[in-house]
């Protein structure tokens, strides 16, 4: 085992980099224009028509959203604005403000920085706010991934437009910023920018459930002055968002989260917008307590493939990311639709550490990854397909695929390495 890391100027060497930006460029033929052409205009065409299909349907009266996810964060934007933050985490209160009555649960589940955040979204109407929102998530995935894609146009516009993001778009996630932010983190550890990497993870703290596993990747590669960055960025949002809306707010949402996950666990066979390992299982007929009892050993498994990948010196960089993202979503345990964004981030580093070629079965594998979850969105614009095997079904034996494939990927460094 290679003695503990000390934090270095950057994470990736040059020749990797231009290693992985070869790999890359042996993807830019006409091939891949065409494809790229085709999936990023229908992620163009249905994103365009729900925020269209939002200005028109608002534009009647009394109707003030849409039905999306969307509109819990403008509910709350707006109630952050009149003085009432903590009533957001009251269902009826978001109701009253979308002015939808609903019986899907649809509660607020953030800490309580996040609320500030998106507060500039309440001082506009729903429609103008889902405009805004979808496009700060396609410039910030454009800006984001730009550091990755050697310059190569095709797979630049691949990564700002992938129909994987289809379902954060037509329903106005924030996957896509998340992600963003992650893969800005990650630009910034490769290039030793270990403050600002740092930061940026503390940010991602705003949305926790994902990044569960990032501590032990900092960890393992020995990045002291990222976790020290991470670690005082999170208590600030922390702290400072808990002084202005009082210490009530976190009880309030620990009974939110504890409802959201016993409502999961018991509908979990019947939720096919989920798309993880524990999803998959109960959708093949487990039982929600054997399923998730296996979902635990998933997260256990996850977190000690990340600690091993980020510790090992005979790996790139790219290497390391592409099983980091894998982990991050095998693990979750309650993995929505939308969530599955990343996967077009892990086709893009998987490619750029060798792992994925360009054997066909590897550039089905990519295309599976770019495509993510999209077609779930696709079926509900245009229903061709049955929900339920379009989600878990594809997701996780993708997921799983790149994660054994990493993993050989690993074990074939290893052994040239002692040979």
């Amino acid at each position: 085992m290679p003695p503990w890391p000390a934090a270095s100027d950057g994470m990736q060497d040059a020749p990797s980099i231009a290693a992985g930006d070869a790999r890359l460029q042996a993807l830019s033929g006409t091939g891949t224009k065409v494809v790229v052409v085709l999936g990023i205009s229908l992620t163009l065409f249905l994103t365009t028509l729900v925020v269209a299909t939002g200005f028109i349907l608002t534009s009647e009266d009394g109707l003030r959203t849409i039905d999306s996810d969307f509109r819990v964060f403008w509910a709350t934007a707006r109630l952050v604005l009149a003085g009432d933050p903590l009533a957001a985490l009251d269902q009826a209160n978001l109701e009253a403000q979308y002015n939808t009555v609903t019986e899907d649960w649809m509660p607020w589940l953030y800490p309580p920085g996040y609320m500030f955040v998106i507060t500039p979204f309440g001082a506009m109407s729903y429609a103008w706010a889902f405009l805004v929102a979808t496009l700060i998530a396609i410039m910030g995935m454009a800006l984001a991934s730009r550091p990755f894609v050697a310059g190569v146009k095709p797979i630049w516009a691949a990564m700002a437009l992938a129909p994987s993001y289809l379902p954060a778009l037509v329903i106005g996630q924030n996957s896509m910023i998340w992600l963003a932010v992650l893969m800005a983190a990650l630009a910034a550890m490769r290039s030793g920018k270990a403050v600002l990497a740092g930061v940026l993870i503390g940010c991602l703290t705003l949305k926790p459930q994902l990044g569960v596993l990032i501590p032990f990747a900092l960890l393992a590669a020995g990045q002291w002055r990222t976790i020290l960055a991470a670690l005082g960025t999170t208590l600030v949002l922390a702290i400072v968002p808990t002084l202005i809306v009082g210490p009530e707010y976190w009880p309030l949402l620990s009974k939110n989260m504890s409802e959201h996950a016993s409502r999961m666990i018991e509908l979990v066979n019947e939720l096919f917008l989920t798309v993880g390992p524990f999803a998959f299982l109960a959708q093949l007929g487990l039982p929600p307590a054997t399923g998730l009892s296996l979902q635990w050993g998933v997260m256990a498994v996850a977190a000690l493939s990340v600690f091993v990948f980020w510790r090992s010196d005979r790996i790139s960089f790219d290497a390391k990311v592409g099983l980091l993202m894998t982990a991050i979503l095998l693990s979750a345990p309650y993995l929505w639709y939308y969530e599955a964004a990343m996967m077009a981030a892990i086709g893009l580093f998987l490619v750029r550490a060798g792992i994925l070629t360009t054997r066909w079965p590897h550039l089905v594998l990519v295309a599976l990854l770019w495509i993510g979850a999209g077609l779930q969105s696709m079926d509900l614009v245009f229903p061709l397909f049955e929900d339920r095997y379009l989600g878990a079904f594809i997701v996780t034996p993708v997921l799983t695929a790149c994660f054994v494939l990493c993993w050989a990927h690993l074990l074939q460094a290893r052994r040239a390495q002692a040979a």
